[in-house]
């Protein structure tokens, strides 16, 4: 029996301004597959993940999760998606006017009503711990540098341990050591199985996380394949895109290290999770 992709991409055309961001791009996402969208600035790559993520509608086309229509799912159904999906946006996209703490908690005052604020607290704390962000969660956002934002940003997409996660230009104006630590959260989230869709320029990161590569021109699908495919790639106008990608001398490991320290961490909290919800039972 042929699988359901995880998320479904068909024919999505995107018009803002007059102009057409996306023309009749099909892509697919399997479970626990990391995909990178790559592209010039313009190209297109961040309208396609926030369409596919439901934010933005489609002029045409469709998206699909797990086999069902975004634009057909009833309320409850919605929810789930909502909850089972995370976004990191390029900019954080961060409330200005409420607390980093407030901001954390968003998505578990959405969906998670039953949680105390000592369990929330708990889940802000673990969530800026993962990202390497170490400042006061009482700070507003204007107070914090676009790299802290981005970090806490990230945070907030992974404090429910989504299935689905969505990030758009996660290492865009961070520090090189903010960067490594978005590679090393990206690991982790793999080595949990996540399936994971990631707009990025930054050809290091694509080299680091990728299991497969599409490459957007002007709104357009140019190419979609393996990571080994995209790095031999020789056509010149898919070069200017993917020409620095790296080869891969050996299969990469994607839970050692910190990031395999970061798995362990998320699968602990998932199993008291787990034993909380069986003791209620």
């Amino acid at each position: 029996m042929e699988s359901i992709p995880e998320l479904e991409i068909r024919g999505l055309s995107s018009v803002r301004g007059g102009y057409e961001t996306l023309r009749d791009v099909s892509l697919e996402l399997e479970r626990g597959e990391t995909l990178f969208c790559m592209g010039n600035a313009g190209s297109g790559k961040s309208t396609l993940l926030k369409t596919a993520a439901g934010i933005c509608v489609p002029a045409g086309g469709e998206v699909l999760f797990r086999g069902t229509p975004l634009s057909r799912m009833g309320k409850r159904e919605e929810e789930a998606f909502r909850k089972a999906s995370g976004f990191a946006f390029q900019d954080a996209a961060l409330w200005a006017n409420q607390s980093i703490y407030e901001n954390l908690a968003l998505p578990i005052r959405l969906h998670e009503s039953g949680w105390s604020e000592a369990e929330i607290e708990r889940a802000a704390q673990k969530a800026t711990e993962l990202v390497g962000w170490k400042g006061n969660t009482r700070e507003r956002p204007a107070e914090l540098s676009l790299g802290e934002r981005k970090l806490v940003g990230i945070a907030r997409a992974l404090i429910l341990d989504p299935e689905l996660i969505f990030m758009d230009e996660p290492t865009w104006g961070i520090d090189e050591s903010s960067a490594t630590r978005v590679s090393e959260i990206l690991l982790g989230l793999k080595a949990r199985g996540r399936s994971i869709i990631v707009s990025s320029a930054a050809s290091d990161l694509v080299s680091s996380c990728a299991d497969t590569v599409a490459v957007l021109i002007n709104g357009v699908l140019a190419a979609r394949g393996a990571y080994s495919a995209a790095v031999a790639w020789d056509e010149d106008r898919l070069r200017a895109v993917t020409g620095r990608l790296k080869p891969r001398e050996t299969a990469p490991e994607w839970a050692t290290g910190l990031a395999g320290d970061w798995a362990a961490a998320i699968a602990a909290d998932a199993d008291e999770g787990s034993r909380k919800k069986r003791g209620k039972e």
